[in-house]
Order: structure tokens, then C-alpha cells, then sequence
């Protein structure tokens, strides 16, 4: 199984960070966690053909996350016609939105090939390769919208991708985060200092954590983390765009 960051910024894109979106390959398939743009564009850049996409999950409707989904989508409609996926969206108001820019565009969407999916809490999908299981954050409560967190079982690993949290005090952390053993923390940290984070990872029983999306006092925030190498029981680092890494 490998991990790839496709980008690894905020809200904004960076001179040197695209928008939110991470890889896994697993046995030639291909799933997207966060599709931000230009996703259409990377995958073609890395000469990832659409038809190797399995899957891909959405945490929560902000358009860092999603503003990918448009292009990859609509070229999968009309150019790539042997490309055949499931997108995983966490509203309704998504899936009208995209199909409502495809069919601007003069067509419709082959939802025989690609696949629209409104998610809710556990279960969510299932192949040969990978489970994956949706847990509620508080992400997007202000706005009486629904985010998640994704745990992703794989190749006997668990993989934990926290996606955006609540306010500056992460309070809806991942419980699961903490009850079981994990190999992998993906943990965005976009809204809070490195000392809440570490607050809530202190008590994880994992091997490795990883921070992407990282934008609270940035240059504080990063020195932090590369503070905090060697103190904890698993490893540390903050990603970046193009980091690649066998699990």
C-alpha cells in the first residue's frame, strides 16, 4: 500500500501546496481521500489513467476539498468513458451541485460509471482491497452540515484520516483515535495550535503521525511538530505535497 500527498495546503492554495487530496494504491486500484483541485491534472501528470480510480471520500463540502471533483468527474464523463468509480459525498447539496455544472456543459452524467454516493456515519464501503468506515466530526456544525473523519482498514493496517475539526480545541478528535491501535494518523490541522493536537495524540496508541493541511501560526505550528520528533512513542512529521510512503 502506498500513500501519496497530492496537496497538503489549506483554505488557500500555496506557491508550493495545492489543496487538500491524499492517495493510496493498493494492488493497481487507486482511492482518493479529499478530491482539491487541480486533482484532474495530478492524476495525469503521475500518468495515473482515470480507469485505475476506485474510489473517492469526501470529508466535508468545503471547496479546498472539493473543488476537485468537478473536472475529474466531467472528464470522466465525456473524454475517459472506460473510467468507472464511487464518490463518496457527505450531502445531497454536492451531488445536485455537480451533476447540475455537468449538464450546464451540454450532458449528463453516467452515474452507470460514475457512481454518486450521500454518506452518513459507519460503513461505508468495501472492496478487496480496503474497508472504510465514516465517523462524525463537528467540522461543520456552525452551518447545520455534516463532516467525518474516515478510518480505512487495509493489507491488515488501520489507517486514520481525521479531515477537518472543530474550533480551536479539536474537542471531536476521533474518539476511535484513542480506543484502538492504529498504524497511521493523518491529522489536518488547519484550525488549531500543535499543543492541542499533541493534547489529544498524547493518549493514541499509534505508530506514526502525520500532519497535513497544517495553516493555525504556521511557522509556529511547524517548528512544533519538528519540536516534538522523539517525544512521543510514534513518529512525527508534517507532510508535504508529493511525500510518498510505503505503509
Amino acid at each position: 500500500m502506498k500513500l501519496t500527498f497530492l496537496g497538503t495546503s489549506h483554505g488557500v492554495p500555496a506557491a508550493d501546496r495545492f489543496c487538500s487530496c491524499a492517495m493510496l494504491e493498493v494492488n493497481g486500484a487507486h482511492y482518493l481521500i479529499d478530491c482539491g483541485a487541480p486533482a484532474a491534472e495530478l492524476l495525469i501528470r503521475r500518468g495515473i489513467p482515470y480507469t485505475a480510480l476506485r474510489a473517492i471520500f469526501t470529508t466535508h463540502a468545503h471547496g479546498d476539498h472539493t473543488n476537485g471533483l468537478l473536472h475529474l468527474c466531467d472528464l470522466s464523463n465525456w473524454k475517459f468513458k472506460d473510467a468507472s468509480y464511487d464518490v463518496f459525498l457527505t450531502e445531497q447539496a454536492l451531488a445536485d451541485a455537480l451533476k447540475t455544472m455537468i449538464a450546464i456543459q451540454d450532458t449528463v452524467l453516467d452515474e452507470q460509471r460514475i457512481r454518486l454516493h450521500v454518506i452518513g456515519a459507519g460503513h461505508v464501503y468495501s472492496d478487496e482491497n480496503l474497508s472504510v468506515t465514516a465517523v462524525p466530526t463537528r467540522h461543520m456544525e456552525h452551518a447545520g452540515r455534516p463532516s467525518y473523519s474516515y478510518i480505512i482498514e487495509c493489507e491488515g493496517k488501520r489507517l486514520i484520516f481525521t479531515g477537518d475539526l472543530h474550533g480551536q480545541d479539536a474537542a471531536d478528535f476521533p474518539a476511535a483515535a484513542k480506543a484502538e491501535p492504529s498504524d497511521l494518523i493523518v491529522c489536518e490541522m488547519a484550525h488549531f495550535s500543535h499543543e492541542v493536537a499533541f493534547s489529544h495524540l498524547k493518549d493514541c496508541p499509534t505508530k506514526r503521525v502525520f500532519f497535513n493541511h497544517v495553516w493555525y501560526n504556521y511557522e509556529q505550528s511547524m517548528a512544533g511538530i519538528e519540536a516534538a520528533k522523539g517525544r512521543y512513542p510514534f513518529e512525527v512529521l508534517a507532510v508535504a505535497d508529493n511525500d510518498e510512503f510505503i505503509l
